[in-house]
């Protein structure tokens, strides 16, 4: 496999590292590397005479190739007689990782090519051997690191992220492909870089199915290098919560370039478009999101039932099914949010007022629809038509009153979609009119001409435009609220050379905030001939990354791995996952638990993510420890038993 060309090995020490982990002291071995006391050296040797050392991380990690490890909690301390601890509900996907860090004894040693290869046992119960068909399943990823070269975040709000230039772990590929039916490794070994102190990381995923018995249950993991190995033991504590199989807040992604990097073209009469389209589902709803293609159909259009007959297996939920090769959470459950097939034709500046056949046009769709998802029984499903894009945003170069009268007239044109629309669908289902802007919409709620209230019902501001308290207003009214993607303090940030806390805060924000749904602008629009060198929409974007949130697996022979079907996640969009879990299960403990045990994870809550969106103020007030997110869902687990 390819090799990583020599850069300037800058040392960058996360941000992260916190006042909760000075306990934890770094032990440094000879010229360079550090990781810090809790490590597994090889053979369980002196760290002076060990050939490598495996190091454990939380999912918030994000360790740069020449990077310093630190210890972020003690549930990942792998001392002698020490496991790794997890705890877990029902229904929910853990995530670690293990780093391999190499050691070179000399400053002028040179490390021969190595692989690293990674057993695991099976999962043992506490109290007897479970059945392998419901033992938790581990999946496990080997993590690619992208040179971050553009990572300053200077975008909108600037924000802080970690040092640049470095190497950045983000593109996981998996053993184990899952598209298509694969039954091919992707894998049998890791390749590991041949410079001098270089780290390695292993992602795992292990999902705890919704009918396993709570206790605990050991695994362990194998990390041999040549004949050296050290064997992680890893305790999973289960306890009684289930998240839901049906999501309590709507995370969407948008598909921007169809299948093109993945072989399968844009033609969704293609049965390999088709199979791809199937394949980033199933990843998506593993990950508690939802991803939605840029497809174009209409009634009488050759596309049309071609387009139902595929989407109808998303929307009843029989894609996520074990007979088509489905695990993870929600299985046999339905999507939860769906975007009609019309077109997004008006984006940034509208040119034109939207005329009488424009209108009666979507009044039409929007029958068929209705009658379509009727039909087959899907009516319970939130839908949104995305037809405006960020239309009425600032402006500060217009003449104020040209500017007046051309968001007036807007919002006019959305008044008048909204009512087309439920013209068309004026029952079951509600379909709501998708608004993005960049704009506070509270600024528009004196001026009767201006103001939103009542011709929209889905607010999707990005998050600094997020103002709490309208929008709190108008959800007590019945609208839907979500919010995407901006900057500090708003927000945590979406680029590759961020931790794992950033992404996380987007589900924290909306338990929060109780809002109802996010909105990730484009999950696949990265370069097409480099697109693990430049996963960002546009060469000189400093939020590095973004426009990217999964990478074509077809494309993996430039990275040095054989082509295979569907698509790759990022350590960020676990990430958005991990958030997105914690929401629910904040959720369970408002719902079920009783009111002192309320109070108290309110008030850990607060204290954990103070404040974002539109109440931001200076700097990002969420925590940054690691520990600190750690403790809190532990709290959550145990505060989700209390009746």
């Amino acid at each position: 496999m390819a090799a990583i060309r020599q850069r300037p090995k800058t040392a960058a020490v996360l941000a992260l590292a916190a006042a909760t982990l000075i306990a934890f002291a770094c032990a440094s071995t000879l010229n360079g590397p550090t990781f810090h006391a809790g490590c597994l050296p090889s053979e369980y040797a002196s760290p002076d005479s060990a050939e490598f050392v495996v190091c454990a991380t939380s999912d918030m990690a994000k360790i740069t190739r020449f990077g310093a490890i630190t210890l972020e909690h003690a549930n990942f301390d792998l001392s002698t007689n020490q496991s790794l601890t997890l705890t877990a509900a029902r229904n929910e996907v853990i995530g670690f990782q293990l780093i391999v860090q190499r050691i070179a004894k000399t400053d002028n040693q040179t490390q021969s090519p190595s692989d690293v290869s990674v057993q695991a046992s099976p999962w043992i119960h506490n109290a007897f051997n479970e059945d392998p068909t419901l033992a938790p399943i581990t999946q496990y990823f080997a993590a690619h690191y992208h040179y971050v070269d553009k990572g300053g975040y200077q975008w909108g709000p600037k924000s802080a992220v970690l040092n640049w230039p470095d190497e950045y772990p983000d593109a996981l590929i998996p053993n184990q492909g899952r598209c298509a039916a694969a039954t091919t490794p992707i894998f049998e070994s890791i390749n590991l870089s041949d410079e001098k102190n270089a780290n390695q990381a292993i992602w795992f995923d292990v999902y705890v199915p919704k009918q396993l018995s709570t206790g605990t249950y050991q695994q362990t993991v194998s990390l041999t290098i040549d004949s050296n190995t050290v064997t992680v033991p890893i305790d999973l504590t289960v306890y009684p919560a289930q998240l839901p199989d049906k999501p309590s807040v709507h995370a969407v992604g948008e598909i921007y370039r169809s299948y093109n990097l993945e072989g399968a073209g844009n033609s969704l009469l293609s049965p390999a478009w088709q199979t791809m389209s199937n394949c980033y589902q199933q990843l998506a709803h593993q990950h508690r999101t939802v991803f939605f293609e840029r497809v174009v159909v209409a009634p009488g259009d050759p596309e049309w039932d071609a387009y139902l007959n595929h989407i109808e297996p998303v929307l009843n939920g029989s894609l996520f099914s074990s007979d088509n090769g489905y695990v993870g959470p929600g299985e046999n459950t339905a999507v939860g949010v769906w975007r009609t097939p019309w077109e997004q034709e008006i984006n940034v500046q509208r040119e034109q007022k939207t005329d009488t056949n424009t209108l009666t046009r979507i009044t039409n769709e929007s029958t068929a629809w209705q009658n379509y998802v009727t039909s087959i029984n899907a009516t319970e499903l939130d839908y949104f038509a995305y037809v405006f894009d960020e239309v009425d945003g600032p402006d500060p170069t217009a003449d104020p009153d040209e500017r007046y009268d051309y968001i007036a007239s807007v919002h006019d044109d959305m008044d008048a979609m909204q009512k087309a629309i439920d013209a068309g669908s004026p029952n079951n289902p509600r379909i709501d009119l998708l608004w993005t802007s960049h704009s506070n919409p509270s600024i528009w709620q004196d001026d009767p001409a201006l103001d939103l209230t009542g011709k929209i019902r889905l607010w999707a501001p990005n998050a600094s435009a997020a103002d709490v308290p309208f929008l709190k207003a108008r959800q007590a009214a019945g609208d839907s609220i979500w919010f995407y993607h901006s900057g500090h303090p708003a927000i945590g940030v979406h680029s590759i050379n961020a931790s794992g806390i950033e992404m996380r805060t987007w589900g924290m924000a909306a338990a929060r905030y109780g809002f109802d749904g996010q909105f990730m602008w484009a999950v696949n629009l990265g370069s097409d001939e480099r697109p693990f060198a430049e996963p960002s929409y546009k060469p000189d974007d400093d939020r590095f990354g973004n426009g990217v949130m999964v990478y074509p697996g077809n494309q993996l022979p430039k990275i040095g791995y054989p082509a295979t079907p569907g698509p790759l996640p990022s350590m960020r969009l676990k990430a958005w996952r991990r958030g997105l879990q914690d929401a629910e299960l904040i959720q369970l403990v408002r719902n079920g638990a009783n009111a002192e045990a309320v109070q108290t994870m309110e008030a850990e809550l607060t204290t954990l993510f103070p404040r974002g969106l539109s109440e931001g103020t200076g700097k990002a007030a969420w925590q940054q420890s690691p520990a600190a997110w750690i403790d809190f869902r532990a709290s959550l687990l145990r505060l989700s038993e209390l009746p």
